[in-house]
């Protein structure tokens, strides 16, 4: 609800100064990868119990001359999706699924409104994967946008309610069941995300004082031994 949080440090260990908006977009300490691999596994995963063929960071097949209608679309040889299921819309056909966590409160978002914003930015995903998917990989492709405060994209929300049907089908359960505990199982994993990135620690420890003391503690054993210790 944005509401203030006590107890904060007042400065990040960027430098910036400290605050529940910060800390939601801060990359130091990984834990905006870490907001958006979370969401991505779960997803994986739930497809990994319906379908045989699912590979989670796929390459995506390099360019062979294929011209890209738009200027942001991926075109280096090294481009991967987050997800690939195969028949997960039709059989046999590759499906690709890109995710995107966003911080709608960033103040880059806030003249946008929410149901807006979902759409352009599944839009930018759309230009960044959509052609070179469809054409240089023959598959289909969906934008799965998710906010860190909760909410999902339209596409998104029509997979998992996909998803939900096939797995209320192979475990013999009720269909409403399973798609709510899909849908709560996506918004923890959310929340805790957001959690770490307000409450983690961010600074990176340096590692040279174990090596000084490793060095230390090989040298005391050269010494004793020479002593005939």
């Amino acid at each position: 609800y944005n509401k203030p949080v006590s107890h904060l440090p007042g400065v990040c260990a960027c430098g910036k100064l400290y605050s529940l908006d910060h800390s939601q977009v801060c990359k130091l300490g990984g834990f905006i990868h870490m907001r958006h691999d979370d969401p991505k596994d779960l997803f994986a995963s739930l497809c990994g119990e319906v379908f045989n063929d699912v590979e989670v960071e796929p390459p995506l097949q390099p360019l062979s001359g294929e011209e890209m209608v738009h200027k942001s679309a991926k075109k280096d040889d090294e481009a991967r999706s987050d997800v690939r299921v195969r028949s997960f819309w039709s059989k046999g056909r590759n499906a690709f699924f890109e995710f995107r966590v966003s911080y709608p409160y960033a103040r880059c978002y806030l003249s946008t409104k929410p149901e807006k914003l979902l759409q352009q930015i599944s839009k930018t995903r759309k230009r960044e994967y959509g052609q070179r998917v469809r054409e240089v990989e023959d598959g289909d492709f969906t934008p799965m946008i998710m906010f860190s405060t909760g909410g999902l994209g339209k596409e998104m929300g029509v997979a998992i309610n996909h998803l939900a049907g096939l797995l209320a089908e192979k475990r013999n359960e009720d269909y409403a069941t399973v798609v709510n505990v899909l849908r709560c199982s996506f918004a923890f994993c959310l929340a805790r995300s957001s959690l770490v990135c307000l409450r983690g620690s961010r600074p990176c420890r340096s590692s040279r004082g174990v090596v000084k003391a490793t060095a230390l503690t090989e040298e005391a054993v050269v010494v004793a031994h020479d002593c005939g210790l």
